[in-house]
Parts: C-alpha cells; sequence; structure tokens
C-alpha cells in the first residue's frame, strides 16, 4: 500500500463518518468509550454526539428521582464535552428519556449517526458480566456500526 493509497483510504474514512454517537451513563466504563469515540472523532474531524439516556418516561419525569436521574445524565454528557472541547472535536448533547437501546438506536437514525462508540458495561451491574445488556441490545439491533470498547483493567 503506498501512502497514497492510505491518505485515500483516510480521505474515504473521513466521508464516511462524520457523526459519532457517544452514549453515555457516566461511569467509568462509558467515560473509557467516550474518550475512544473521541478519538477517532479528531482523527476523522467529526462530531461526537454525546448521548446520556434515562430509563423511564415522561411520566414519571415530575418523580424526584427521575430529576436526580436527569441531573446525573446532564453530569455524565457534561464529561464527554469537556473531552471533546480538550481536543478540539465538535461535540453535540443530548439527554432523553426511554428505553436506552431502543433510544440510542432512534438517536443514530433521527441524526445520521455513522457509528456507535459505547462501552460493553455500564452502570447497572450484574446484567453486565460479559457484555452488557444494553450494548449488546445496540450491537444486534443498530441501524450504523458499532464500536464497543472493553473496559481497562
Amino acid at each position: 500500500m503506498t501512502s497514497e493509497d492510505a491518505e485515500q483510504g483516510n480521505s474515504s474514512a473521513r466521508e464516511n463518518y462524520q457523526d459519532i454517537l457517544v452514549p453515555t451513563d457516566g461511569s467509568n466504563e462509558s467515560q473509557q468509550a467516550a474518550e475512544r469515540g473521541i478519538e477517532i472523532a479528531a482523527a476523522l474531524d467529526a462530531t461526537v454526539h454525546a448521548l446520556s439516556v434515562v430509563e423511564g418516561s415522561a411520566t414519571l419525569k415530575r418523580d424526584q428521582l427521575r430529576v436526580n436521574a436527569e441531573q446525573e445524565a446532564e453530569k455524565s454528557v457534561d464529561q464527554v464535552v469537556d473531552e471533546a472541547e480538550r481536543m478540539g472535536v465538535d461535540v453535540v448533547t443530548a439527554v432523553e428519556l426511554g428505553i436506552p437501546h431502543e433510544t440510542i438506536n432512534e438517536y443514530a437514525l433521527e441524526n445520521d449517526v455513522d457509528m456507535i462508540v459505547m462501552g460493553t458495561h455500564g452502570r447497572t451491574g450484574l446484567d453486565h458480566v460479559l457484555i452488557g445488556s444494553i450494548a449488546e441490545r445496540v450491537v444486534r439491533t443498530s441501524p450504523v456500526p458499532v464500536l464497543t470498547v472493553r473496559p481497562s483493567e
């Protein structure tokens, strides 16, 4: 492969991957995945979409626990914004109510996302022994490629 071929390949990737979705729940694992997504976005001159999904429905929104969950979701999105800005990457943010895997996939479709970068594990504990149940569902049903990032030891 010549350097011209490599440059042409990078150019093609830059054109194909302009919007990268980084779902986050604020956990260390999702933050590691966000950092990887931001690195990829920086290399491709792409925009990062930081999304945090609060489980539940709009009818639960008035519940105090839901307000706390929304505040935590905003914090987790802000962490991604801080890292993206540090790396000079454009970032779009969203906090949405819903079923996480469904909301992630809907967001990807509605916002013409080209790739999802997410952790294999999140906050929900034992559900995530091998691969996170949310990550697994996103991988199986996503309309776009998904890169999963395992947590570092």
